[in-house]
């Protein structure tokens, strides 16, 4: 028979049951989407950061190629260089410069941030996959979707019934990551975060003896979090707000995922491409219509330089890339890139030392000992550097280079002029031409040519400089 204490034993255990049974509430679907969004943001940034290590890198190399291409097919060999040239090859050579420093001090915090970032996507993910697999009929889930348990379509961090995560990102996205949008999203909407009305039996909310959790028939004074620390367990109620770090926490940067969030901020400004790179090489694309003038600052490019503020026309910008696209069509192959770039390196250093070895002359100095400059043949020159080569032309009947009829009289003429000799006119009878030649001091015979050899000088400079 009963008694009167069993009785109310009986209907505290059964109070007990009935209590049970209206904490274990899921959680919604539409703070687990977000939660998902949180995961997928944070995924981005390694795939972020190798994108802008790999853009910094091309810009890095195309500025170096750009610098070659101006010295080699734009700016002239002669010396007659004007400001705005001569800037834009100085800012080249800065820019180039500066990006290749930019990867070696950033590319270390960048790809650690990176690893740390996809580190707490991990967790958050596990979070939601956790959630999602736990369900064993319709009536039983941790996630409440739009009718009763999630499915697949409405989380977008989950690909199939195991709780997979999607694919993982390329470098071939760009897209910059906003972790803190993404947690403030979360943190937007306070109803959201509450668990849903209608009882799951979704023993992972709880931590208590009667309700549930990891522990069976136990008290667990220590709350389980979920998503380093987004989400802890509940005791003695259905989930709310208050579970969520977001309600103590009011941004990201002060959140268990601040490690990510604010090295991100800072590397996102120290992989940024500089302004005037991305316009300097428009120069090397292979179309370009828009052209806008180019302003470079005084004293930008260097401690002094420019002194004043130089303004590159959208005219002779569209001039100098027509040069560029010409130049790049006929020498296709790198290697002929590099011959001609070579070849008009050696023309500018002959150019300095005729340059030294005048000054030198002019100045009575002994301080300047230079290597004689020789006059630029063009007889031995292949057919790409015969083409970059000023006063040079590539004959086709012929198939060799030859100097240019108007390039020939110029030199006779400036020889003549500044009182060298006309080497040619030595002898008209072919048979006397060695000898007289070997016997004219400023004169010299090359295979059944003979030639000036004298300095382009007016007679009364008393050249002593002495040749390396």
């Amino acid at each position: 028979m009963w008694s009167l204490a069993a009785f109310i034993t009986a209907i505290a255990i059964s109070n007990a049951k009935l209590g049970e049974s209206t904490h274990k509430k899921p959680l919604k679907v539409a703070a687990m989407q977000k939660v998902c969004h949180l995961s997928l943001e944070m995924t981005k940034v390694p795939a972020y950061v190798a994108n802008r290590l790999q853009q910094l890198g091309r810009e890095a190399a195309e500025l170096q190629e750009l610098q070659q291409i101006l010295l080699t097919a734009v700016l002239p060999t002669d010396g007659a260089v004007d400001e705005e040239m001569s800037t834009l090859l100085l800012l080249a050579d800065k820019l180039g410069v500066e990006t290749a420093r930019k990867i070696q001090s950033a590319a270390e915090k960048a790809v650690l941030t990176g690893g740390r970032c996809a580190f707490y996507a991990g967790g958050v993910h596990e979070f939601v996959s956790v959630f999602f697999q736990s369900m064993v009929t319709s009536t039983k889930y941790c996630i409440k979707g739009a009718r009763k348990e999630a499915k697949t379509s409405e989380l977008a961090c989950i690909s199939d019934n195991k709780g997979s995560p999607p694919a993982v990102l390329t470098t071939s996205n760009p897209e910059k990551p906003d972790v803190a949008a993404k947690y403030a999203a979360l943190r937007a909407n306070a109803t959201d975060l509450n668990a849903e009305t209608a009882e799951a039996d979704c023993g992972l909310i709880m931590r208590d003896s009667t309700d549930g959790g990891y522990i069976d028939n136990q008290n667990i004074d220590q709350a389980i979090h979920w998503g380093g620390e987004l989400f802890r367990t509940s005791t003695g109620s259905a989930a709310t707000q208050t579970n969520w770090q977001t309600n103590t926490v009011p941004t990201v940067d002060d959140s268990t995922y601040q490690e990510c969030s604010k090295h991100l901020a800072e590397i996102v400004t120290q992989l940024k491409s500089a302004e005037q790179a991305d316009k300097l090489l428009l120069l090397l694309e292979s179309e370009n219509t828009a052209w806008q003038e180019l302003k470079i600052k005084a004293k930008s490019v260097a401690d002094k330089y420019p002194a004043k503020e130089i303004i590159v026309k959208a005219n002779k910008l569209k001039s100098i890339h027509e040069t560029i696209k010409k130049f790049k069509q006929a020498n296709l192959a790198a290697n002929k890139i590099e011959q001609a770039a070579v070849a008009a390196t050696l023309s500018r250093i002959t150019l300095n030392e005729t340059a030294c070895q005048l000054a030198a002359a002019l100045g009575g100095k002994e301080g300047c000992q230079v290597t004689k400059a020789e006059a630029a043949k063009c007889e031995d020159k292949g057919q790409a550097e015969c083409g970059t080569t000023k006063g040079c032309e590539w004959n086709k009947t012929e198939e060799k280079c030859k100097i240019t009829e108007e390039a020939q009289k110029d030199a006779e003429k400036a020889n003549q002029e500044a009182g060298g000799k006309d080497c040619k006119t030595v002898s008209k009878w072919k048979w006397k031409l060695e000898t007289n030649c070997k016997k004219d001091t400023n004169c010299k015979l090359e295979g059944t040519d003979c030639k000036d050899s004298s300095l382009p000088l007016n007679k009364k400079l008393d050249v002593i400089t002495v040749c390396l």
